[in-house]
């Protein structure tokens, strides 16, 4: 019984413990903070780069492969609700007498295609990409403005006065000052085989209309893409191969077993594309085609773990330290405890006792604080926004709502874990050498 009163009379005694103790309720609050952050900014982007696309895109197409002999073997798999074919070029598309403008969307960078006019072309048949994707949401979205709105949102690539039409991006439009009807000049190049044999590079000019803007939940699609008749692009590029296809995208009924799905369809297609015991083409789930961007949300992430798992190194050693000075200015304490019959042991539990509460009060306290804070990130942002004026997190750049959180209960028992073990390790340090203290030594000074 004593050893629980000497710890607690320690510890209230000595305000200098709060200072342990505030390390780690801080570095328990901000692994729990920034990760709830980045996890919850991770889910909404793979959301949003899910809705930008179909659930499987079948792409590295051979040039043999016919539109009528694919679609019906993808068909085929009971998973597989609709296709659709795209062809996909490249291109700079610019107003005819009007320079590109010179400075990038605010806020944007080249991942949302805010700072230069090269574009990537996706050629679709508009009736099957709206069974695949939200494509016919995307052209019906409320923040269009209706004078950007398509004038057929049904066919919002029909042709405009006998010229082929061009679907753009919102906030590209906006930012280009575009109105729908107005003439574009779509360039680009092709390979094209001379007499002898030899391929080179031939200059293509498409002159387009504006049919209207688009606006998906990614921003950085928007920016990068432009959507065109699959018939133009084959006229112009492809010799008008009515049947040539480069990519198909798929939707899939049951979305939690896409897995399985592309490993059949991967065997679909080997069987259509094979020649020479050579199989061709790639069919990858939506989350492994963007494998790379996120990727590299999650690696971030990683690294913002190891910076403050530094946090709490930092907080460990200030304990130490305080602990140390404790048990140095309880030499003469030892000496008594252990002359009235204390044994190591006893001396142990009570610097031991000191360490892990306030150890385990850092912790409750970090992690509470740290999952209110995680709800109430948004109503934080803006509070200090009101009274400062500073947007910690500019939702607008990353075409969010409010500030995301993902409170992940296996992380909160992770970082309770590792602070509680880093905590006893402190402890023990000071304890030990508490513990082999000479009682003779310890009551010389008395």
């Amino acid at each position: 019984m004593y050893r629980l009163f000497l710890a607690i009379r320690y510890l209230l005694t000595r305000p200098i413990n709060l200072l342990g103790m505030a390390g780690i309720t801080l570095s328990v609050w901000a692994l729990i903070v920034v990760v709830s952050l980045f996890s919850g900014f991770l889910a909404v982007v793979e959301r949003h780069v899910h809705e930008a696309g179909a659930d499987i895109v079948v792409s590295a197409l051979p040039a043999w492969t016919r539109w009528s002999t694919l679609a019906p073997a993808l068909a085929d798999d009971p998973n597989v609700a609709a296709t659709a074919p795209r062809l996909l070029h490249y291109g700079l598309l610019l107003r005819p007498g009007h320079r590109p403008p010179p400075a990038p969307l605010p806020g944007r960078g080249a991942l949302h295609g805010g700072d230069q006019p090269f574009l990537f072309l996706m050629g679709i048949d508009a009736a099957q990409e709206a069974q695949v994707t939200g494509f016919a949401a995307w052209v019906r979205d409320a923040e269009i403005p209706a004078e950007l709105r398509a004038a057929d949102v049904a066919a919002p690539l029909a042709m405009r006065d006998g010229v082929p039409t061009v679907l753009i991006g919102l906030e590209r439009m906006q930012r280009e000052g575009l109105r729908p009807g107005d003439a574009v000049l779509l360039t680009t190049a092709r390979l094209v085989e001379d007499e002898a044999g030899q391929k080179h590079p031939s200059k293509v000019q498409v002159p387009l209309r504006v049919a209207g803007a688009y606006k998906t939940a990614h921003s950085g699609f928007d920016g990068n893409n432009v959507f065109v008749d699959i018939a133009v692009l084959r006229q112009h590029l492809h010799d008008n191969r009515t049947e040539f296809v480069q990519e198909v995208a798929v939707r899939a009924h049951d979305a939690t077993t896409l897995a399985d799905t592309a490993d059949r369809l991967q065997r679909a297609l080997t069987r259509v594309t094979e020649r020479n015991n050579t199989s061709y083409g790639v069919v990858q789930t939506w989350r492994e085609k963007n494998a790379q961007f996120l990727g590299s949300v999650q690696h971030q992430r990683g690294l913002l773990k190891i910076v403050l798992v530094v946090i709490m190194v930092v907080a460990a050693f200030l304990m130490l330290a305080t602990l140390s000075m404790m048990v140095t200015e309880k030499i003469s304490d030892i000496g008594i405890l252990t002359a009235m019959g204390g044994t190591p042991t006893g001396v142990t539990m009570v610097f031991l006792a000191c360490g892990l509460v306030i150890t385990f009060v850092g912790v409750l306290v970090g992690t509470v604080t740290g999952i209110v804070t995680a709800v109430y990130l948004e109503e934080v942002r803006q509070a200090v926004r009101w009274a400062t004026g500073i947007d910690l997190f500019p939702v607008d750049v990353y075409n969010l709502a409010r500030v995301p959180c993902t409170i992940d209960p296996l992380w909160l028992l992770q970082v309770a874990g590792m602070a509680m073990a880093t905590g006893f390790v402190v402890s023990a340090l000071p304890v030990l050498r508490a513990a082999r203290h000479d009682p003779l030594v310890s009551l010389r000074g008395i």
